[in-house]
């Protein structure tokens, strides 16, 4: 595992339309608000390569992408992003905002494609000293059939477009790693946002009070 120094990363995980983009949002203000150093990122993309590559893997096409190619394309994302940005940030002492990390793969490709959660965790374990674990993890829950509803204003990217099955496999698999995983917070994302907002400055306390205690 890579050395965070002072920083700390925080990572964002829900299915499509469970307000991530919204609340990381939130988050920022809040801790520039305490004159926290922070930077915001997302997966896949943010780097040149990532945004590349990101393109591919949302882009509605007629060919199919095979459930490994979007594996492994999710994951040289995620090592060009991690060594080019996360980890110098984190070395440097600046608190990191993820959308997005390894339990994307896990849910998404490990659970909704199929693939299975041991196999995409033995690619997390092959990243080596480069893995970076989550200081915290919040997830922000939203079953899967209200996701057309809260996506009806977008143009569907190809893993918006996918059916309820889908985001059912994946929010299954959410939930299983937020049972097995101290880091993984559960959030009702169907909360008004101001409830949502509270629980999640509840979980940041912690990390706070470990920032003042220095």
């Amino acid at each position: 595992m890579s050395k965070k120094e002072n920083g700390r990363f925080i990572t964002f995980e829900g299915v499509e339309g469970s307000g991530k983009s919204t609340n990381i949002a939130w988050v920022e203000e809040f801790l520039r608000s305490k004159r926290i150093d922070v930077l915001l990122t997302h997966e896949p993309g943010r780097t040149k390569i990532g945004e590349e590559l990101r393109e591919v893997l949302l882009r509605t096409r007629d060919e199919r992408v095979m459930p490994m190619t979007e594996l492994f394309l999710m994951f040289a994302s995620r090592m060009q992003l991690l060594q080019e940005v996360i980890i110098p940030a984190l070395e440097r002492g600046t608190w990191v905002l993820c959308d997005r990390y390894v339990d994307s793969s896990i849910a998404y490709q490990g659970g909704g494609r199929r693939l299975g959660v041991e196999r995409v965790k033995k690619l997390v374990q092959a990243m080596g000293e480069l893995y970076v674990q989550p200081d915290l993890t919040v997830l922000l829950d939203l079953p899967a059939d209200m996701i057309p509803m809260r996506l009806a204003d977008r143009t569907l990217d190809r893993f918006e477009s996918e059916d309820k099955s889908f985001f059912e496999r994946i929010r299954k698999t959410y939930l299983d790693l937020a049972a097995s995983e101290s880091h993984v917070s559960v959030i009702d994302a169907t909360q008004p946002i101001e409830d949502v907002r509270n629980e999640i400055a509840g979980l940041l306390r912690p990390l706070l009070s470990e920032l003042a205690g220095r």
